[in-house]
């Protein structure tokens, strides 16, 4: 039984996640501020359980990384609502992840391609853009907050990885289907 408790603390994550965007559009930011501390906070919990105890499954191999892209597309549309970030990054952000999903589409119809692993890349842009994004509501949260001031330079440094983990992806995609065609 507790061999699923990962699982359980991902799903829960999943459930709490569109109740963050409702407090950010609400402007109830410190008690977004405090579920989004929670989310990731649950996520480092959920993956340390599944590592320390042998507890990984093949659904939270698939929960977990659908968990994160939730909590993200929530925060950014719903920091994006509200001015928090700038629509364009709002926009760079979705955009890279329609790509991908577009030539993994693609791979695995056309092309029988089943295994499309993350990239360093594109674990560096996912960490930004976590780091972003909870960073623009604690600055919601506590706008006086010193914290609050590295916002603007999170946001160009997450701007770069997810413009560059994009560009990389795509290559690696389109190197994998031309392979696949040989």
């Amino acid at each position: 039984m507790m061999r699923h408790l990962p699982n359980a603390i991902t799903a829960l994550r999943i459930a709490v996640t569109p109740w963050i965007g409702v407090l950010v559009v609400r402007g109830e930011w410190r008690n977004a501020f405090a579920l989004v501390l929670a989310a990731g906070l649950s996520d480092g919990l959920d993956g340390w359980l599944s590592r320390r105890f042998g507890w990984q499954s093949r659904l939270g191999a698939y929960l977990d990384p659908l968990a994160d892209k939730a909590l993200l597309a929530t925060l950014f549309l719903a920091l994006g609502w509200v001015g928090a970030l700038p629509w364009w990054m709002v926009g760079l952000a979705f955009g890279r992840d329609l790509m991908i999903l577009a030539f993994a589409a693609y791979g695995m119809a056309a092309k029988g391609i089943r295994n499309f692993p993350p990239s360093l890349w594109g674990k560096l842009s996912t960490a930004l853009q976590l780091l972003l994004c909870g960073g623009a509501v604690l600055k919601g949260a506590w706008p006086e907050n010193f914290l609050a001031g590295w916002v603007p330079a999170v946001l160009w440094a997450s701007a770069a990885a997810t413009g560059w983990s994009g560009m990389h992806y795509a290559l690696t995609g389109y190197r994998m289907m031309k392979k696949e065609a040989h």
